[in-house]
């Protein structure tokens, strides 16, 4: 029952580390029930991994392997969140002849906003998930190949040792 109330106690803290990413997920996107599920898988596979740890042996390879998936898709899905808020751009404003969009910094009025500003001011927002993305999934991909090398040290030609 320990690895449990621990597996809570760590899902917890990794909700609050991934709302950094979540919660401007939830706010550009407005699908609140895919945040609200991502928050409970993160709480389900941690503790999921708390009785996988206790277990212990094969069952542990294999949780690990899981959640390095579960990294892999994470750091994937940033990428790919990022680049469809770029391509699905729409302009919250069109400037006309009636119509003066305003451009705001820091709740700052700074000028008018014209459409190119709007997109600029998208992609620069969507250069942060997919930069995350990219670290995330990077760093997923290191420690996999790092972990492949270990476990497959006798081939050589798999990694072109002689």
């Amino acid at each position: 029952m320990e690895e449990v109330q621990d597996g809570l106690r760590n899902g917890l803290y990794w909700c609050v580390a991934f709302s950094v990413i979540l919660v401007p997920v939830g706010f550009a996107s407005g699908l609140w029930v895919w945040v609200t599920v991502a928050y409970a898988l993160i709480i389900v596979v941690s503790v999921v991994v708390g009785v996988v740890l206790a277990v212990g042996g094969p069952v542990l390879a294999g949780a690990a392997f899981l959640l390095w998936l579960l990294v892999l898709g994470v750091g994937a899905g940033l990428v790919v969140f990022g680049f469809h808020a770029i391509v699905t751009f729409e302009p919250y404003c069109t400037p006309s002849e009636t119509i003066d969009c305003r451009l705001l910094l820091n709740g700052q009025d700074v000028g008018e906003a014209s459409v190119d500003d709007q997109r600029r001011s998208m992609i620069v927002d969507s250069l942060l998930p997919i930069g995350g993305g990219v670290l995330i999934a990077g760093g997923a991909l290191v420690v996999g190949v790092a972990r492949v090398r270990d476990h497959f040290r006798h081939v050589k030609y798999l990694f072109g040792r002689r």
